[in-house]
């Protein structure tokens, strides 16, 4: 078994904020203790609603947001509570793809430019080197070397999102956390991301978190998947597995509504609708977070919250009553 790469253990991110015109202050827990584990090489996707808390885990991972408590390892260090230069180093084995291939790229500069960045803030190289680097990463993702001296409006979303590609791998990094990378895409533009993004894995053995709202994206890129529901983990398990026979009546829901699957599931499966809408943040429900929408609530749910349970062949799930086949 491959050695954990990443190692995140119960982090929480609770933000402080304004209610009203008087100045009260009120506290939201954007993630509540979410522990997982990432293995190199492999592909872990966490998927859940807007609004759930997936892009800020992915920040406090990467430390631009600095946690409220717990702790994130990478490569066996410890990286919450490193001062900014300290962080510098595992920061370049470390990068991000953003959601919006062009608010993440800078209009006034050439791609070319916007690539090479990273490798000069790092000094990797010699300006002749980086001239070469960019060059061969443009072919690397697909795009052709003669645009490296235009401007990011000049190229479709496609295209922008394989020069943001481009510029994670730049410092040849170990992990990349992709930030709902293709949900901005149309749907033929995404699959080619997608099979770029495994070519890339397979070529240069590359670990992801993929985060992503739609079920049908993370199946095809993901080995394990994680669903979170307001800032928690509710279920874990490897991808065949949670497809096949989701556990958490949340997941079974979000499947069932999910795009259409290669093997026809999602064509026969019934379409669960929720009761309601997410619970505000600020006010979570008391006991199990998903009670007050879940189709299959008892009154215990509504008093004790479940805790994540690690069943024998490695499903982690939180619900009193699991769905079991």
């Amino acid at each position: 078994m491959s050695e954990v790469i990443l190692d995140v253990q119960d982090v929480t991110k609770t933000f402080t904020v304004r209610h009203g015109g008087a100045g009260a202050r009120g506290r939201i827990q954007a993630v509540g203790g979410v522990s997982f584990e990432i293995r190199r090489g492999e592909t872990l996707g966490i998927v859940g609603e807007s609004g759930c808390g997936k892009s800020t885990l992915a920040r406090c991972i990467a430390q631009l947001l600095p946690v409220s408590s717990g702790s994130v390892a990478f490569n066996g260090v410890t990286l919450t509570g490193l001062s900014r230069r300290q962080l510098r180093s595992h920061r370049r084995e470390m990068q991000l793809v953003f959601q919006d291939p062009y608010a993440s790229l800078n209009p006034r500069r050439t791609v070319g430019d916007i690539v090479a960045e990273p490798m000069r803030v790092h000094h990797r190289g010699t300006s002749e080197q980086i001239r070469d680097r960019v060059a061969d990463l443009f072919r690397l993702v697909g795009l052709d070397v003669s645009s490296l001296v235009r401007y990011p409006h000049e190229f479709s979303g496609g295209q922008r999102q394989r020069i943001g590609i481009a510029r994670a791998l730049a410092l040849n990094p170990q992990l990349i956390i992709a930030d709902e990378p293709v949900s901005a895409l149309d749907v033929s533009v995404q699959a080619q991301v997608l099979n770029l993004m495994a070519d890339l894995q397979d070529e240069l053995g590359l670990t992801y978190l993929f985060i992503a709202h739609d079920l049908g994206v993370v199946r095809h890129v993901s080995d394990r998947v994680g669903v979170m529901y307001l800032g928690e983990l509710v279920e874990m398990a490897s991808a065949e597995a949670l497809y096949q026979a989701p556990a958490h009546p949340y997941t079974e829901a979000l499947l069932s509504v999910a795009p259409e699957l290669d093997d026809g599931r999602a064509r026969t499966r019934e379409r669960i609708v929720l009761a309601g809408d997410v619970p505000d943040p600020s006010d979570k429900p008391e006991g199990c977070p998903f009670h007050p929408r879940c189709p299959v609530a008892q009154d215990i749910c509504r008093r004790v919250k479940p805790t994540l349970e690690v069943a024998d062949d490695g499903r982690a799930v939180a619900c009193h009553f699991p769905r079991r086949r």
